[in-house]
């Protein structure tokens, strides 16, 4: 249970951390008409903002009356973000804390051979469905959109309804196709990621559970993006929140006492609480009026999916092979290593998800900049969200590398697998380091819609890890080292790319003017 307990207060510090950075945004001195807010918030505060400086630029007799009703507003705005942010960071947690009370429960009641078989396991399933965030992603937009175009309430909520219903649609759809794949392949999936004939089977019997409830899962995402882009936080935490109650009771139960089921419990559990959380986001849905019908999409609707999901499903490929990679040289290095790894991905994952905020600062404050070619708007906007992320980079990244170090025993009992995990600490440091600090970039690049060469420069920086990882790698520090490597060199390059004027934000940073609608 005391590992229950340090997974538990993880997501404490996680809060105080994050709304310390969050009120320094706040306090950022912004221009004039312009406002930092989170993306559900956006559309709407533009829509009204856009509708007073109509009106500001028709009665010019009153500049200070004009001032205060500006700061006014950009206090409620940041109030609007905080209230916003907070909790969206609490259901960005969720998921990576559910994965670790996984790990926690099963190492200690199965050991090194049952933890090792989760590494494997993870690829099939959580890797499997990352895939299909696209889906969240453009739910979010759709929905967003929808919503603020409308102003009466029963209006927003039928729009919101209708935008929803194709990713609603198309995420049942493929999780169903998921769960037939999952049904009939897993043994094959096993094998072609040569996984230890000892780990097949927990390995399998996990991925059977977790398998069979894909549909729900990606339901469940899809569900979660249309109520967080009708301005909706607190309900979809509530639910996470109980969720992740029922899946450590429902852990104790299936792993503990009276069943001690190992990977198959745990993975029941998991189960288990996403149908839970399912049914609530469901019930919450048609309680508000925006439960998106199922139905076949349109052709538009499929194109307006597709528009920007594209090459943001090619960008996370080449990200997810990336993971896999590391995942399956981590396993030829032997069940001990495996198992020390997997202790330790998860806990990466888990404090990566702090840079979430400052990427979606970027993509909610700079859109609109970019295109009105505000150079000193974007510059200042990019440099407050830079030294946010350093300063966030250095701090979460100590954060993860002592919980490694001083907590690893509350996951496993084997004293080896503790050493190797003691070992790869500093090299967790540098990774979780390096990675929010990328992350925090590639918001910025997000935000500018730079695909093309944030798609090329992820092709050569993944290109170069797998080259790594099958030629230079030899331990789990060395593994984490090639990831290191490549979210390094690719928040340099993009980096000296703006800075030296190329690209979106570039050339708005270098003054070029529009013609004809466009930055050149």
């Amino acid at each position: 249970m005391k590992s229950i307990n340090l997974v538990l207060l993880l997501p404490v510090y996680g809060f105080a951390l994050n709304s310390s950075l969050l009120s320094s945004v706040a306090r950022v001195r912004t221009r004039p008409h312009s406002t930092i807010s989170s993306s559900p918030i956006n559309h709407r505060t533009s829509f009204l903002r856009s509708s007073e400086e109509t009106k500001a630029s028709d009665i010019d007799a009153v500049p200070e009356a004009e001032d205060e009703t500006q700061n006014d507003e950009t206090t409620a705005s940041k109030r609007q973000m905080m209230g916003f942010a907070l909790p969206a960071l609490g259901i960005f947690l969720a998921n990576p804390l559910l994965s670790n009370i996984d790990n926690s429960f099963v190492g200690k009641t199965v050991g090194t051979q049952g933890l090792a078989a989760l590494g494997p396991a993870t690829i099939c399933t959580d890797q499997m469905l990352y895939l299909f965030t696209f889906l969240s992603r453009a739910a979010t937009g759709l929905v967003s959109r929808a919503y603020g175009s409308k102003t009466e309430d029963h209006e927003k909520n039928e729009a919101a309804a209708e935008a929803g219903s194709a990713p609603l649609t198309v995420a049942l759809v493929s999780g169903f196709v998921l769960t037939a794949v999952y049904a009939l392949l897993t043994p094959k999936m096993l094998s072609a990621l040569n996984v230890t004939p000892a780990l097949r089977g927990p390995a399998a019997s996990y991925i059977y559970w977790r398998g069979a409830i894909s549909w729900a899962a990606l339901a469940q995402s899809v569900c979660l993006s249309v109520m967080l882009a009708t301005r909706d936080a607190i309900t979809p935490l509530k639910i996470v929140g109980m969720a992740a109650v029922v899946n450590v009771f429902a852990d104790y139960f299936a792993c503990v006492w009276p069943l001690r089921l190992g990977c198959s419990g745990a993975a029941a559990a998991t189960s288990f609480a996403t149908l839970f959380s399912c049914g609530f986001m469901i019930k919450a849905l048609k309680k508000k009026g925006i439960l998106p019908k199922i139905r076949m999409p349109t052709k538009k609707e499929l194109a307006d999916l597709t528009e920007f999901t594209g090459p943001l499903l090619a960008i996370t490929i080449t990200r997810l092979i990336g993971f896999v990679s590391m995942q399956s040289k981590a396993m030829t290095l032997g069940v001990k290593h495996t198992a020390a790894y997997q202790m330790s991905i998860n806990l990466v994952i888990f404090y990566l998800l702090f840079a979430e905020p400052l990427s979606q600062l970027s993509q909610t404050r700079l859109p609109a900049l970019v295109d009105s070619n505000d150079t000193k708007g974007v510059l200042a906007n990019l440099k407050s969200v830079l030294v946010l992320g350093g300063g966030t980079a250095l701090t979460v990244g100590a954060i993860a590398g002592l919980s490694l170090f001083f907590g690893s025993s509350l996951f496993s009992s084997d004293l080896g697998v503790q050493a190797l995990a003691k070992q790869a600490s500093p090299a967790v440091f540098l990774t979780v380091l390096t990675a929010i600090f990328a992350v925090t970039v590639d918001g910025a690049m997000l935000a500018s819609r730079d695909f093309g060469f944030m798609l090329t420069q992820g092709t050569l920086t993944m290109l170069l890890q797998l080259f790594l990882l099958k030629n230079w790698c030899s331990s789990i520090s060395q593994v984490y080292a090639t990831f290191t490597l490549r979210l390094g060199s690719y928040a340099a390059v993009s980096l000296l790319r703006v800075f030296s004027g190329f690209g979106p934000l570039g050339r708005v940073i270098r003054g070029k003017k529009k013609q004809g609608g466009a930055i050149v």
